[in-house]
């Protein structure tokens, strides 16, 4: 599995996840909305969210303050830490989460946004179900199930 991302390891089938669709504003007020990834295995210490190389170019938050290597699934990766430069809150059909400030870090090798357990506690994310990709927020009634939003990719 060496050289592929997390997103590759999940495609082939080892892993089910639940993605929700995330708007991400950076402190110069660019806005982009896409799907990302909930992941518990993701530990920190405060609201910490991972986005691909591109897509952090795209929120012009490009200039890291630290570079550090992480543990993945797939062995060590280089990772880049530009701290809190954006505030994020989950978009659904019908309601929008309480917006968080979030510790941005930045990998060259993976292409999906991931959400660390620490912001998906903070932005009310309680996951029902892994394999079915079902999900809800906290203050929601246990029958609110919500299906994962589709993968988009940022290569």
């Amino acid at each position: 599995m060496v050289g592929l991302s997390l997103s590759d390891f999940i495609e082939r089938g080892m892993d089910m996840p639940v993605r929700v669709r995330l708007r991400i504003t950076s402190k110069s007020g660019k806005t982009i909305t896409t799907s990302a990834y909930v992941n518990s295995g993701y530990e920190t210490d405060q609201p910490e969210l991972l986005v691909p190389l591109r897509l952090a170019e795209e929120l012009e938050i490009w200039s890291p303050i630290a570079e550090e290597y992480a543990r993945t699934p797939l062995g060590l990766g280089r990772v880049y830490i530009v701290c809190r430069k954006a505030v994020v809150e989950v978009v659904t059909d019908d309601r929008v989460s309480p917006h968080v400030e979030v510790c941005i870090t930045v990998s060259e090798y993976e292409r999906e946004v991931l959400i660390s357990d620490y912001l998906a506690s903070e932005l009310k994310i309680a996951v029902e179900d892994f394999r079915e990709g079902l999900w809800r927020f906290r203050d929601e009634p246990l029958q609110k199930l919500r299906k994962s939003e589709p993968p988009q990719y940022w290569t």
